[in-house]
């Protein structure tokens, strides 16, 4: 080592290379370096022969496996690498000084990108005898930087084209970035929100905020999270928030990604229905989805079947308790405060854990104010049971920790498509709903996931947004994995490039199955009565409503019956209520028996019911069909075994000679029956004929 210490710093292997030879030096010094090295001798002009190669370079085999010792660099290299490898050699033996070069060469296949740095050593009359080469190893680093710019281009075309807003937060919270759609929903820019501040989250719900930005850094992301966010102008708004945390390579956690859903249509949509289920005591019994009414003060008045089920509770359990013994000692605070706030708004939603049979289960509850005649009565605190779907985003959540984008924590199915439609991006949740990954099927395969209707309306409007460069929202139904049909909302973007062209659609879509089973089940409550299965007098009066509209605009004729059972009190005092209602079935049966297929029959309420009969040409044959139900009505009915014979009376009304509008029909018709009633009963009156 003192040998080496004293040829120091003479620029060159000579001083070295007086004191200790060369076949002890060069393993001494070479061997154990990460870096590849060479040692070569100067034979004459565009001569070099190889002497040394350390273990690096013979264990990365950049002589291709051949026998290397001795053999001159175009013996060892291929016909198209060596002659560039010559010339950079040549150049350090003229220049007798450093030369520093990088290149790019096949390896066994495989591409091999370096930087290497030749140094020439020099004899004593100045001559360059041998050559050192270092050779650093790019390849990998350089694959990285290309593979992080390719990331970054999928995570800017994110941030900037879809239209769901996403804000990034670093670990401390500051606000790192936010895109288009965030300014455009709340009104503030990235600028407006540096550091950790919040203006966008109202104040009672900033603790709400924070917690949910911890529980994504401790890894424990929020997904379809709806709650209250403000816009700068201070309206609020309904959103639905997935949070999850952002991890490197390493997984260690970087930040925090939010996507945000502006909901506030389908939210003030949601309570408008919610208000209406109040006058449906039905819907109540049999939805399927958990409900208990409460009072302001939190007192259970009522639970249905499945919150029953979903407790595991008798209703005499439940009922005239307090809703805090439901929950945890801990949230009962915020939980009075939510109910005494429903007094005040229009509701709210919250999260909780309930001990359910010794286990737990997570609930999401929501409160929905019950306002009759334009007063509030009490709450609907609706039960959610997501137990299951926040451990099965949990172990999701911990399969994909590899995951670095935004996609890649969605539950929502986003994909990218060229303007011919090919599939370009698809995010792993949609590995998950299809079972495999939508990126290795053919066109045919993909369309063939998408109803044939819907895909004629999706080819439509994707063909008309490449066109006009603007987006467009769809619902379609897809088939999962299982072969289950599935809702979606689906909300395109198109990608407008510096030439004013689309070079792609951003496609984003979300489950809004459970949304469209339960409108679909309340319009059938709001619509027909539970138990005959009959239009109802909402719907009957809107079927009259278009009849008029329709004979004022062609003079087309048509007339409603009115009809009034003579004895039903009778039969339910002597026959009890269920017998009186499976009577009630009856006579719905056969008055839908009777009509033609363009008329229509409804229950009214009670023993009452109406037919609307359309395109009356002759008056005579109103009178036949009157007569005919009359009849029809008089046969005996046999109901549980049991005979049960009675009798309807009949009121008439024609338009337009009767009425003129719907509301003057009803009272026509209503006057026939009840002067039919006071002749008699059991009979037929027209209104004309009184």
């Amino acid at each position: 080592m003192k040998q080496i210490k004293e040829a120091e710093g003479t620029g060159t292997m000579e001083g070295i290379s007086d004191h200790i030879p060369y076949d002890d030096l060069l393993p001494m010094l070479m061997n154990g370096i990460s870096d590849f090295i060479f040692f070569v001798d100067v034979d004459g002009p565009r001569r070099f022969k190889y002497r040394y190669m350390n273990k690096s370079a013979l264990k990365g085999s950049l002589a291709g496996g051949a026998v290397w010792k001795g053999k001159y660099i175009e013996e060892v290299m291929d016909e198209n690498a060596a002659p560039p490898l010559i010339d950079a050699y040549e150049e350090a033996v003229q220049k007798k000084g450093p030369v520093t070069y990088e290149d790019q060469i096949m390896v066994n296949g495989k591409v091999f990108r370096s930087h290497s740095v030749l140094t020439p050593t020099l004899n004593e009359e100045g001559d360059v005898t041998h050559i050192l080469a270092v050779t650093r190893n790019l390849t990998e680093v350089m694959e990285k930087e290309e593979a992080l710019g390719s990331m970054n281009a999928v995570y800017k075309s994110l941030m900037t084209n879809t239209t769901d807003a996403v804000i990034i937060l670093g670990t401390d919270g500051s606000v790192l970035d936010v895109n288009k759609a965030f300014t455009e929903l709340y009104g503030f820019s990235k600028e407006d929100i540096s550091g950790c501040s919040y203006p966008f989250v109202p104040e009672d719900l900033t603790d709400e905020a924070c917690e949910l930005v911890q529980q994504a850094l401790e890894g424990r992301g929020t997904s379809g999270r709806t709650t209250i966010r403000k816009s700068r102008d201070g309206s609020l708004l309904d959103v639905s928030i997935s949070v999850s945390r952002i991890q490197n390579e390493e997984g260690e956690t970087i930040g925090v990604s939010s996507i945000i859903r502006n909901v506030t249509e389908e939210k003030n949509e949601e309570r408008r229905r919610e208000s209406s289920r109040s006058r449906y005591r039905s819907l109540f019994e049999h939805n399927p989805q958990a409900i208990l009414t409460l009072t302001f003060r939190g007192t259970i008045t009522n639970a249905n079947p499945a919150s029953l089920e979903m407790l595991e509770k008798e209703g005499h359990e439940v009922l005239h308790t307090s809703f805090m013994e439901l929950i945890s000692k801990e949230q009962e605070g915020a939980v009075r405060k939510e109910i005494h706030g429903s007094f005040f708004d229009t509701g709210g939603q919250f999260r909780t854990v309930v001990d359910v049979g010794g286990e737990e289960k997570i609930l999401q509850i929501s409160l929905v104010p019950i306002i009759i005649q334009d007063k509030k009565e009490g709450i609907y605190a609706i039960l959610d049971d997501i137990t299951e779907k926040e451990k099965a985003y949990e172990g999701m959540r911990q399969s994909q920790e590899s995951f670095r984008l935004i996609a890649n924590y969605s539950n929502d199915l986003i994909s990218v498509f060229s303007p011919k439609g090919a599939l370009i991006y698809a995010s792993p949740s949609q590995h998950e709903f299809f079972g495999e990954d939508p990126m290795s099927w053919s066109r045919e395969n993909l369309m063939q996931k998408v109803d044939l209707g819907d895909l004629r309306r999706l080819t439509d409007l994707f063909i008309k947004s490449c066109q006009t460069k603007e987006g467009f929202t769809i619902t379609v139904k897809l088939t999962s994995f299982n072969g289950e049909p599935v809702w979606f909302e689906c909300r395109a973007t198109p990608v407008i490039d510096d030439d004013h062209e689309v070079s792609h659609i951003v496609v984003v879509a979300r489950d809004i199955s459970e949304q469209k089973s339960y409108e679909e089940k309340l319009e059938r409550f709001a619509y027909y009565d539970y138990l005959t299965g009959l239009p109802n007098r909402l719907l009957f009066e809107e079927n009259v409503w278009k009849a008029v509209e329709k004979g004022q605009r062609t003079g087309q004729a048509f007339a409603i019956l009115y009809l009034d059972g003579d004895g039903f009190k009778g039969i339910n005092d002597q026959y009890g209520h269920d017998m009186g209602d499976e009577f009630l079935r009856e006579v719905g049966k056969r008055l839908r028996s009777c009509i033609r297929g363009g008329d229509s029959v409804a229950r009214i309420g009670g023993d009452e019911f109406s037919v609307l009969v359309e395109e009356l040409k002759d008056r005579r044959l109103i009178r036949d069909v009157s007569n005919r139900l009359l009849n029809e009505l008089r046969e005996p009915y046999y109901v549980r075994g049991m005979e049960i014979r009675t009798s309807f009376s009949i009121g008439v009304a024609c338009f337009p000679e009767d009425g003129e509008t719907h509301e003057g029909l009803f009272r026509a018709a209503d006057t026939a029956l009840y002067e039919g009633k006071k002749k008699g009963k059991n009979q037929v009156l027209f209104f004309e004929d009184q």
